[in-house]
């Protein structure tokens, strides 16, 4: 059998609810000179049977499953089982578009300098409702200046070259919840990366997703993915290498301020909020809240904080 051009790589947990249709959406392409790769991270609900039933009626689709090990293990698991030139990313609730294999591989094709090439998304609710639109900025120099302040590719529009991903060495666990930004950061220090304007994926915005958990974590991860990128600019080593969580100690020990790290996660948390609360998602909204009641600057009985207990009430 010929090699594919393309490996899409789609990660699920406990994804029935969603995952046919964005199944339908790969296979549904224009190009054809592909192959999808479902990791199955350990699903307990109907999800095994769901994509099983894909598989056998598509040999584009292969199913490797997995204990539960987490979203890192898998990427870096279809990473390597991958036999295309280019890696797609996917997640198990989106859409993508007919035509987004197509155009990405088009532009790398003419782009030879780029190794992550993502898009703009639309943003869809549970139901498929168009709530809005995600623009991230387009060309290398701009991405570049954007990533220096936080994450501006949408990780499940990118595709990238597999051999400069591994060549980087993939995926990071460490910064769990954050382990794309640490790898744009990573290769953006030695190659280019770019986004088209199109919106080429609908991205399902829904209570369940993983980016609306672990809040604390993703916010620790992203702080700790631009102090170790600004270190490794200054000519330090990378001080993520050996550890295996980024948490508050390692970036008071790196340097990191406290009253920094609180600032970061306190800036976060208030946009959690209010991007769950513009979506209805009371439970993320309650979460962000928590998170950002728990902060030690944030003192009792100032406005902020008398704001912040009404607000938390009224989404009981």
């Amino acid at each position: 059998m010929t090699s594919p051009l393309v490996s899409v790589v789609l990660p699920v947990r406990d994804g029935a609810a969603f995952v046919a249709a964005a199944i339908g959406s790969i296979l549904a392409q224009t190009f054809d000179a592909f192959e999808l790769l479902v990791i199955d991270d350990g699903s307990r609900d109907a999800t095994p049977a769901v994509v099983g039933d894909l598989a056998a009626r598509d040999r584009r689709l292969r199913v490797l499953t997995q204990p539960l090990l987490g979203l890192v293990p898998a990427l870096n698991r279809g990473l390597a089982e991958a036999r295309g030139f280019y890696v797609a990313r996917m997640d198990a609730d989106d859409l993508a578009m007919p035509e987004r294999l197509a155009r990405q591989v088009a532009a790398l094709d003419r782009h030879p300098g780029v190794v992550a090439l993502g898009s703009a998304c639309g943003v869809i609710g549970r139901d498929g409702t168009m709530l809005g639109r995600r623009s991230p900025p387009l060309t290398p120099a701009a991405i570049r200046d954007a990533l220096r302040l936080g994450n501006c590719m949408i990780h499940p529009t990118m595709m990238l070259r597999r051999a400069a991903v591994l060549d980087a060495g993939g995926y990071r666990g460490a910064f769990r919840h954050a382990e794309d930004f640490d790898l744009w950061l990573r290769l953006s220090e030695r190659h280019d990366l770019m986004n088209l304007p199109e919106a080429l994926l609908a991205y399902r915005q829904h209570a369940g997703q993983s980016s609306w958990q672990e809040l604390e974590q993703r916010s620790l991860s992203e702080l700790g993915a631009l102090v170790v990128a600004a270190q490794r600019r200054a000519g330090g080593d990378d001080l993520a290498d050996a550890v295996p969580l980024i948490d508050r100690g390692f970036l008071r020990d790196i340097g990191v301020a406290e009253a920094a790290i609180t600032r970061h996660i306190t800036v976060r948390a208030m946009d959690a909020a209010k991007e769950a609360l513009a979506a209805g998602h009371t439970g993320s909204a309650h979460a962000a809240i928590e998170l950002l009641l728990r902060q030690p600057g944030l003192r009792p009985r100032t406005r902020l904080h008398a704001w912040l207990l009404g607000l938390r009430a009224g989404l009981r």
